[in-house]
């Protein structure tokens, strides 16, 4: 069930209709990619359409950084009508496919919040009890490196 609830929280972005403005344009930046990682810790956290929702209408509230481009800021308003129109689990099965157009500038949206946001966008995740928090990120392994890059063939 909390896959599902993830999944949805994935559709709601990735959604797309026609773009109306509304959204402030001059936001703080840190702000924004605060506004952002809320999306996703809400859904890791909770899974609940509502609170997602919530969480998506509190990031559009916040707006665009000035310094974004005009398809990226567009597909921030494809996405904002889209969630906005969204009500529940079951609206999200009714959207058709985005025109291309649409799912250009939605792309170009999501790449300007990887590239400015980046590592802030990634959800605190809680270290279960009892594992350490200081493990090594490069491990040595017993897998050889010389693999050949042919096989040989059956005939």
């Amino acid at each position: 069930m909390r896959l599902a609830l993830v999944g949805a929280s994935v559709m709601l972005v990735g959604l797309s209709v026609t773009a109306c403005g509304g959204a402030s344009s001059d936001a703080d930046k840190d702000e924004f990619c605060d506004a952002w990682k809320n999306t996703s810790q809400v859904a890791l956290d909770s899974g609940d359409f509502d609170k997602m929702k919530e969480a998506y209408e509190d990031a559009f509230d916040v707006g665009t950084p000035e310094d974004i481009g005009d398809d990226a800021r567009e597909g921030f308003e494809v996405m904002k009508d889209q969630v906005d129109d969204v009500d529940s689990e079951d609206d999200l099965e009714d959207f058709d496919e985005p025109d291309e157009d649409d799912a250009k500038k939605v792309t170009k949206f999501q790449e300007y919040l990887a590239e400015e946001c980046g590592d802030a966008l990634t959800p605190d995740i809680e270290t279960p009890d009892g594992m350490p928090s200081d493990l090594p990120s490069n491990l040595p392994s017993e897998m050889p490196t010389e693999l050949p890059s042919e096989l040989p063939s059956a005939g």
